[in-house]
């Protein structure tokens, strides 16, 4: 594959635009859905990021339930357990997707969000 460098701000200019992007669609679709799937395209940077660099991808995570959040009603927001499951759609085309890899993504994800949102449990 192909690697195009950029520099690092301008990178996480990229992601946060992508993240925001992806959180409008899912807010807009995912209200008080049991599991809500970001796309797949939000699965294969998440899945890239997971092996490069795992703090981003959990961060870009954060940034994607934060923004989904925000841009849904009060009172209606996006759940942290509803988007972890929908993760795992999104995940399919990569190895995350399997149930034993996407197991250590869970339990990371649980674990270190929560920090993103100043140690909030309400998620």
């Amino acid at each position: 594959m192909d690697r195009i460098g950029v520099p690092h701000r301008t990178f996480e200019h990229l992601l946060s635009g992508f993240v925001r992007s992806e959180a409008e669609e899912i807010a807009h679709f995912g209200r008080d859905a049991e599991v809500v799937a970001p796309g797949e395209p939000f699965g294969s940077v998440f899945a890239w990021l997971w092996e490069e660099h795992r703090d981003a991808a959990v961060g870009a995570f954060a940034g994607l339930l934060a923004e989904a959040r925000r841009a849904g009603e009060p009172g209606d927001e996006i759940r942290l357990e509803s988007l972890i499951k929908g993760l795992r759609t999104a995940l399919q085309r990569s190895r995350l997707g399997q149930e034993q890899e996407f197991w250590d993504v869970e339990l990371t994800l649980r674990d270190q969000i929560p920090e993103h949102f100043g140690g909030r449990t309400d998620l």
